[in-house]
């Protein structure tokens, strides 16, 4: 029986063509004007040519796999499209996105929070947020949740749609007005001594995770998808965005409810500068870490000057470098800064309609405050 050296050897016009092992396609017509079939034996392992031309042999004598079909990719959207009407991308980002849309049986306007396709782990994150949103009682400053589905896999959390942008993006325009400041302030802290109240902990409150609204007046806080319930006795894993972390956690520390009060003054502090404290923006991740931790807030840019003693002194509480020098969320409600009297809340609406009133009513508080 003839071996594939023999016939390369016999028949110069196939050797050719078998010296490019890459053409199969020359290979394959060489052996057909011969008349000659590959043969299923292996070629002698002393020959040198079969030294050289073995991946070929090999090739020839394995038969044709065939690839697996390519997974069609399933848009999460369109298994919804007959319950959501999709009006627009609102958000997006490593984790998912967010559109806003239309439930067409009762017409409310909704917030599609859709993970990133394929990946299980956040699909079951997506689910905790609900039903951890779902056992809170209702609170005007944070998210509601309206619903979940889970349909072929692909995972959508269905929330309350806020009108308004994030805190940072809001900020990126100018800084706000102490009293602007003190109206979402008292919001936001309301809206987080309610979660302590029930035993959460967000561990990720930042300005990308407040929502403001056109008007200025409203705030909800959002993005509960590493929020904890301290009930359970599950051990809380370091979590959140090193930029914003309270200095404790920096150095280790575990998480608690100090650390949501620390996040929230830091936003505070951020609408009414434009920069965070400790000089945070300024510093690298590394830098934050081994750096920033021990170092006290200040309040020496000129943008304080303009700001009163009491708020002042209010977010020197919230931003102490000490966790347990820290009030709690209930006790801030009731600092003098927030313990605001009905004329400056008159006045506060009032900086929102009448051209130059803001100017004004800054002056006022700051003498209020003094």
């Amino acid at each position: 029986m003839e071996t594939l050296i023999e016939v390369n050897e016999n028949h110069e016009a196939a050797s050719t063509c078998m010296n490019n092992s890459n053409d199969s396609i020359m290979v394959s017509q060489a052996l057909q004007k011969l008349d000659v079939e590959p043969k299923v034996s292996m070629p002698s392992m002393k020959s040198g040519l079969l030294s050289r031309r073995r991946g070929f042999a090999l090739a020839m004598d394995l038969p044709r796999m065939e690839m697996p079909p390519a997974e069609k990719q399933i848009c999460p959207l369109s298994l919804h499209s007959d319950r959501y009407k999709i009006l627009e991308k609102v958000g997006s980002g490593s984790a998912g996105m967010v559109h806003r849309a239309v439930h067409l049986e009762s017409g409310r306007e909704v917030a599609l929070k859709i993970p990133r396709s394929g990946d299980p782990g956040l699909a079951e994150t997506a689910k905790r947020e609900y039903e951890l949103l779902k056992s809170l009682e209702p609170h005007p400053n944070i998210i509601e949740v309206v619903d979940f589905h889970n349909l072929q896999g692909e995972a959508m959390l269905v929330l309350q749609f806020f009108d308004g942008l994030s805190l940072q993006a809001v900020v990126k325009t100018g800084r706000l007005p102490e009293p602007t400041a003190r109206t979402l302030c008292t919001a936001l802290f309301e809206a987080v001594a309610h979660l302590h109240a029930h035993n959460v902990l967000h561990r990720d409150i930042k300005p990308e995770n407040v929502l403001v609204s056109n008007c200025q007046r409203h705030l909800c806080l959002i993005d509960f998808n590493v929020a904890a319930c301290t009930d359970n006795g599950v051990p809380l894993t370091p979590t959140g965005t090193v930029l914003y972390k309270a200095p404790e956690l920096l150095l280790g520390d575990i998480f608690c409810d100090r650390c949501d009060v620390w996040a929230s003054g830091l936003c505070i502090f951020f609408m009414l500068s434009g920069s965070l404290p400790q000089g945070r923006d300024t510093f690298d991740e590394l830098a934050i870490k081994k750096d920033v931790a021990v170092r006290p807030t200040m309040f020496c840019a000129d943008c304080w000057e303009q700001i009163s003693d009491d708020c002042q002194a209010m977010l020197q509480r919230c931003l102490a470098t000490k966790c347990e020098a820290r009030p709690t969320m209930v006790e801030l409600l009731d600092d003098p800064w927030l313990s605001d009297p009905l004329i400056m809340r008159s006045l506060s609406l009032l900086s929102h309609v009448v051209p130059g009133a803001a100017a004004y009513l800054q002056a006022f508080s700051y003498l209020a405050g003094s």
